[in-house]
């Protein structure tokens, strides 16, 4: 083990500092792997049905032409409700959508969770059902959980 004098330790203490500064910027550089986002936005009394809002943020490389999503509702006691099959139109690469879903004859508080249990097409430049599925990510902002 090496005893350096003051300058020379304060001169590695400080390159090292600098590496890993350096090391650190190039890891925050890395941009986010390309990503599907569906966020349930809002869940509102629409009549007899609850109108579902999800917002679509496509980072994917390039733009849906459309997507059919399978998701299965489950009742505040963790039954099955419904299985729903819903479509997302175009949602081109690097835009968002707002899509809205009229649940019939299903009162919004018995919903309390939403898997996305499947994406049963995705059609687009290069895109598969399974490479979508793979892609997505959810979140929400209502008080319903949401899952893939």
């Amino acid at each position: 083990m090496a005893v350096l004098s003051g300058g020379k330790r304060v001169g590695v203490q400080l390159g090292a500092a600098l590496a890993l500064m350096a090391a650190t910027s190039v890891a925050e550089a890395q941009p986010a792997p390309p990503s599907l986002s569906i966020e349930l936005n809002g869940a509102e009394a629409n009549a007899k049905a609850c109108r579902l809002s999800f917002v679509i943020d496509n980072r994917l490389s390039t733009g849906i032409d459309d997507m059919a999503l399978e998701l299965v509702l489950f009742e505040q006691d963790g039954r099955v409700n419904r299985f729903v099959v819903v479509r997302t139109a175009k949602v081109p690469a690097g835009k968002s959508r707002v899509r809205q879903f009229d649940i019939p004859e299903t009162s919004c508080p018995s919903i309390a969770r939403i898997l996305v249990n499947d994406v049963k097409e995705c059609s687009g430049a290069g895109l598969t059902p399974g490479a979508c599925a793979e892609s997505i990510q959810v979140a929400t902002r209502t008080d319903m959980r949401f899952d893939n």
